[in-house]
């Protein structure tokens, strides 16, 4: 299995780094479990105050590798890529359980499932080129997980805009509605998220996890059955014709023809 998640254990933050550039760090169903044992082994270095998690080159993540979903819909694997949702969900949710904070350092665009990542952590430090996006509408999908992560982060009028438009949110109008920690130059991203995790380890360790703690137990057990109930319809929209045809379309870099 190739790894495609790189690991830093730096002090005092530890760095995810998704490593599939050429795919525009889209990550297939493997990617999610290296990122779920990638935080595992952060989680027992105790030098390690806060994590990072970033993109290679200039995309944060293009979200779910739609040439492995695209092999998996022509074969008929629907019980697989339940099961690749199933996975994610995981991953998100033992992200908003994790006992240090978690800074997502977006380099570049967060869209889809990437973006649902970038929502699943607990500040986010912007280049000014960022942009979340939930494109999934324009590909005969639903994006029902990063909709339940964002409808837990800013509500539902913002939620219901993006999920069916599939427009972009700027990474200067996200930090006007509070989603977004800082926005600063592309050459800065890195420095500042580290400078927000040295923040951090002046900071009780103690009382950090005990604040993420309330935080987890008491708002996003809602949100873990709003993930399931997302995860069953994003199943759904994928064995759909409009999914077949739209996720081939944008394979194919032209504009999908829905029937």
């Amino acid at each position: 299995m190739q790894s495609i998640i790189d690991v830093r254990k730096n002090v005092p933050s530890g760095t995810i780094v998704i490593n599939h550039p050429r795919r525009a760090n889209a990550v297939p169903a493997f990617g999610w479990i290296q990122l779920k044992q990638a935080l595992d082994d952060l989680h027992q270095e105790k030098q390690v105050r806060a994590v990072i998690v970033t993109g290679a080159g200039s995309v944060f993540s293009a979200g779910t590798d739609l040439h492995q979903l695209q092999t998996e819909l022509s074969r008929d694997r629907a019980t697989a890529s339940h099961q690749d949702i199933e996975f994610l969900n995981e991953l998100l949710m033992a992200m908003l359980r994790f006992p240090k904070p978690i800074i997502a350092a977006l380099n570049g665009p967060a869209i889809g499932s990437g973006a649902a990542l970038a929502l699943a952590c607990d500040f986010i430090v912007a280049s000014e080129r960022a942009y979340i996006q939930l494109p999934e509408i324009q590909r005969g999908l639903a994006p029902g997980t990063a909709m339940a992560l964002l409808n837990f982060r800013v509500g539902a009028a913002i939620t219901t805009r993006l999920g069916m438009s599939g427009e972009k949110l700027t990474s200067q109008q996200a930090l006007v509605y509070g989603l977004m920690h800082d926005v600063v130059a592309e050459e800065l991203v890195w420095a500042r998220a580290h400078q927000l995790a040295e923040d951090f380890a002046s900071d009780s360790a103690q009382s950090l996890q005990m604040t993420k703690r309330i935080l987890s137990e008491t708002l996003a057990e809602s949100l873990e059955t709003q993930l399931q109930v997302a995860g069953a319809m994003t199943a759904a929209a994928r064995s759909t014709s409009h999914a077949r045809s739209g996720i081939q379309a944008f394979l194919e870099g032209r504009a999908p023809e829905f029937d």
